[in-house]
């Protein structure tokens, strides 16, 4: 059911389009097309004190500037950033927004834990990894983003916090004396349409603003079946520059109020094999099948699964699907300038943050299987046999939900009245829930986890920096810095267990014991097709402090020609948290009042056993670590032209809210809690007329925290054992900690050429990319690997484990992509811009671990489109994403010998697709 348009949002379409009226007569149009021949000397504002030239900078820095980004047409950050050399981000394979990036070989951890996102030089929110609320939340590409920046590294590590790998900074429009603006509408082919635009201008000669946004909606990149994205951000600010140029003020808002749908893995078959994966020689994705759910742009999300009901300690409530990822905050961003003298000069930014961030997903189990009755079901010695709760997915007795279901004890029961409730039961069979009809048995059915939190978070940071500017062997601009932060958020996180047809439009389905002739018998295994409508989760509580000292000094000698950048930075952070774990407690039995468990006013016996936040399990604990980094950076201007830059830092990333949240950290042993990266660079940049170059070098030694696994001791004396093997939940857990470090070597290119021919005129061409050799050092621990034997668990063995040489899980060694653009005006008089580009990234491990070793092939997609200029003031867009439909996945989970699919005759595995072919339309209108 689609949505009404909300009022505020129609707002933005409205203002723009009379801003536009009303100043258009009094500017002239202004073309956004850079020069033909004469390069603009790019100034760049991140990882420096003082706006420099690109080429100037003594550390690896790209730039993408609102041109590009309009070629690009990305539909997301990580869809941007993913045309960085450097960065590895999965596209947008996961949506809008909570995709996952990472940079220069460090582990990808599901977020933007080395890559915080910065909004005009500030964290929108100060921890860059929280669970369930990526950094990318509030970070959105719109009209009114002038530029992104990218520092990897150096001073980027100094000047701002977790800046350990990259910092990106989304630069945003400010107003001038001349007003100009800009208005777009856009339509894509999944009934998408989205209306974005700025407006900027002066209101006197010392005040200047600049306003704009986005709004859309759509039924969802993947057929979800229901409208899945809507919503967007307004933006404003104004700008005060004093008459003297000495002072300087800048107050922006930011509003972001949108939902997202996230999409998780699709499960998918292969050619059977009976061997595990091993690094010489893995389980290699080649030949796959779909398995019920379509790669190019099917999802396990449908109509059918969008609502159901969870249980706990807030009662009952409806879960809708299309609520999605709502990201709802309010940003409030104050900063100052301040010239004191010739000599001081005064900076501050102050950033508070205010809002919530919902978190609506569902991830796919790998249990999908044909819906074939399970027809041996027995009791035994008065007790419900190994089958009960069982749900067959074969022709034979594999992959059975044991384990799902409460004992008798939980439902309140005794072991007769169990017994007695389904006394006659032979099976369990799957009936649609929206119709009552019985799931066919070839129908592939699976498990869906939908993941539900809600983050009620806030955060305030302080920046205050002192420069000074002075002669000793050259020319010194001296920044004395001090950061504070202030942040917390309040977390409550649930999982449900469905039951769901794997089709193109997937539907819930209800379990029931049935007798021999298919009848069913006693209450419902499911609650609406939720066989746990209460799973496991948590809630928390986090608060947390942090300051920081840093110091940079930025030296120029040999005439200017030699620049050096001199840093060092201390931090600290003090967290206080305090957590519950859902757990089966003595209220766990959720049962009406006044029907007895088991009897026929027993609907389900799903609400037996919900697992609640547990008082016995609160975990509370208040942790401070601090630590300082260092970089040194040279650049070398050989010409005008030409210079060459080197790069030595030592930096650190403290403990994130999701360590904290985890208790992944200890007070005891400070120094093994903080990551830190040895950082090594050396590289050249060449600027013409007509080619651009910026090679890089780097070496990187990246030392993690302290990191453990857990695994129960199956050999205990203490295990309760049947049938002579240890039931493995008895048994005494064991941690053992190890550090996982990465050691990485590469090379990144960035190039762009226009060539000077009378043939090329208006062509240019681009390339960036990276040639990695990542390598795991120090990683080697303990798990518990379960034996089976004709698809019968028979017991248990220790398994080492080692990752040590290995490559980082879903990492690429080599990324590239080649980009072209022809404006057709110069040679032929004709406002036509075509363009493409040429995305490629190599094959890539589902996990390093040397156990079930699998490989996810290479894969490239091709996007192109065209610009026509219709006039000055109208340009007509089409784009077109993945133009030949490539099939490939983006992750995906480690295959398994015993997973096998439908028929015996394959093997299963989930992973996350390329999204397939999409089209889009833009019209834009600046003035």
């Amino acid at each position: 059911m689609k949505q009404s348009f909300p009022w505020k949002w129609g707002l933005l379409p409205l203002a723009v389009h009379f801003a536009c009226t009303a100043v258009a007569q009094e500017s002239a149009p202004e073309s956004d097309g850079a020069p033909d021949s004469d390069r603009i000397e790019e100034v760049i504002v991140t990882g420096v004190a003082r706006g420099i030239s690109k080429q100037d900078a003594t550390f690896s820095v790209n730039t993408l500037d609102a041109e590009q980004i309009k070629q690009l047409a990305p539909i997301s950050t990580a869809d941007l950033l993913q045309n960085v050399p450097g960065l590895f981000a999965e596209g947008s394979s996961a949506g809008e927004a909570s995709n996952n990036i990472t940079v220069r070989g460090l582990p990808v951890t599901g977020g933007y834990r080395y890559a915080p996102q910065l909004i005009d030089g500030l964290p929108w929110f100060e921890e860059a990894e929280v669970q369930f609320m990526n950094n990318d939340s509030a970070a959105r590409i719109d009209l009114m983003t002038k530029t992104v920046e990218v520092v990897k590294g150096g001073t980027g590590g100094i000047l701002y916090s977790n800046g350990l790998g990259a910092t990106v900074n989304h630069v945003s429009r400010r107003g001038g004396q001349d007003f100009k603006g800009e208005l777009r509408v856009e339509l894509a082919d999944y009934n998408f349409i989205r209306t974005e635009g700025y407006v900027s201008g002066p209101i006197n000669d010392n005040l200047t603003f600049a306003a704009g946004g986005y709004y859309r909606q759509s039924d969802g990149i993947r057929d979800t079946g229901f409208q899945a994205d809507h919503g967007g951000q307004l933006k404003g600010n104004l700008l005060y520059l004093s008459d003297n140029d000495k002072t300087e003020i800048f107050a922006q808002y930011l509003m972001v109020d949108d939902h997202t749908a996230f999409y998780q893995n699709v499960p998918f078959q292969v050619p059977a094999f009976s061997e595990t994966g091993t690094p010489e020689n893995p389980i290699e994705i080649d030949k796959v099948w779909e398995l019920g759910v379509a790669f190019e742009d099917g999802t396990v999300v449908s109509p059918s699964n969008r609502n159901f009901t969870q249980l706990g300690e807030y009662g009952s409530r409806d879960i809708d699907m299309e609520d999605g990822l709502h990201a709802d905050f309010d940003i409030f961003t104050l900063t100052l300038r301040q010239d004191l003298n010739d000599t001081f000069t005064l900076y501050g930014g102050a950033r508070y943050t205010e809002g919530s961030n919902d978190f609506n997903a569902m991830f796919t189990g790998n249990d999908s299987a044909n819906a074939v009755r399970f027809n041996n079901a027995r009791w035994e010695n008065d007790v419900v046999g190994p089958a009960f709760g069982a749900y067959s997915r074969g022709d034979t007795n594999d992959a059975k939900l044991n384990g799902f279901f409460a004992t008798p004890e939980q439902a309140g029961l005794s072991r007769d009245e169990f017994v007695d409730a389904y006394a006659l039961g032979t099976g369990v069979e799957a009936f649609y829930l929206d119709d009552g009809t019985r799931v066919t048995d070839q129908t592939i059915v699976n498990y869906l986890l939908p993941f539900i939190a809600r983050t009620d978070a806030e955060s305030m940071s302080v920046d205050v920096r002192l420069q000074t500017r002075f002669d000793f062997v050259g020319n010194h601009e001296l920044t004395i810095g001090a950061y504070a932060s202030d942040y917390s958020t309040d977390q409550s996180f649930q999982s449900s267990l469905l039951v769901s047809s794997m089709e193109a439009e997937s539907r819930l389905a209800d379990l029931y014991v049935v007798d021999a002739e298919g009848s069913k018998i006693g209450p419902s295994l499911t609650l609406g097709g939720s066989i746990q409508p209460g799973f496991f989760g948590y809630t928390s509580m986090i608060e947390a402090e942090g300051q920081a000292l840093y110091v940079l000094d930025h030296w120029e000698l040999m005439n200017d020609r030699l620049k050096l950048d001199i840093g060092v930075r201390w931090q600290s952070v003090e967290a206080d948290v305090s957590r519950l774990d859902r757990n089966i407690t003595a209220n766990s039995n959720f049962t009406p009042a006044g029907v007895i468990p088991g009897s026929p006013d027993d609907l389900t016996t799903a609400d037996d056993a919900v697992l609640l936040p547990d008082p016995a399990s609160l975990r509370s604990a208040t942790n401070e670590f601090d630590d300082w980094g260092w970089s040194i950076g040279a650049n070398y201007a050989i010409t005008n032209d030409f210079a060459v830059y080197g790069l030595v830092s030592d930096l650190f990333r403290l403990p994130s809210l999701e360590d904290f949240n985890e208790f992944r950290v200890s007070d005891q042993a400070d120094e093994e809690q903080i990551e830190r990266i040895m950082q090594y660079e050396a590289g050249l940049r060449y600027y013409a007329d007509t080619w651009d170059t910026q090679i890089a070098l780097f070496a990187n030694e990246f030392t993690p925290r302290e990191d453990s696994v857990q695994y129960r001791d199956f050999t205990s004396s203490t295990c309760v054992v049947n049938d002579g093997i240890a039931d493995l939940n008895t048994c005494p857990l064991v941690t053992e900690t190890f550090r996982r470090g990465v050691e990485n070597r590469g090379i990144e290119i960035e190039f762009a050429w226009r060539p000077d021919f009378s043939l090329t005129k208006g062509l240019e061409l681009r390339m960036n990319g990276v040639m990695q050799d990542p390598e795991i050092v120090d990683a080697n621990y303990t798990v518990v690997n379960t034996v089976v034997e004709n698809d019968v668990v028979v017991g248990y063995e220790f398994l080492e484990v080692g990752e040590d040489g290995r490559v980082p899980r879903r990492l690429s060694k080599d990324m590239f992509n080649f980009q072209a653009v022809w404006d057709l005006k110069p040679m032929l008089g004709v406002p036509l811009k075509p363009y493409m580009k040429y995305t490629y990234f190599s094959e890539r491990f589902s996990e390093s671990r040397d156990v079930d070793v699998t490989l996810y092939p290479e894969f490239f997609h091709i996007d192109g489109g065209v610009i026509w200029d219709i006039s000055q003031d109208f340009a007509l867009q089409f784009h077109v994403s993945n133009i030949t439909n490539e099939l490939s996945f983006t992750e995906g989970d480690p295959l398994i010998p015993s997973l096998k699919g439908p028929n015996g005759a394959t093997n299963r595995g989930v992973g996350r697709p390329l999204f397939g072919r999409i089209v889009r339309a833009m019209l834009n209108y600046r003035f």
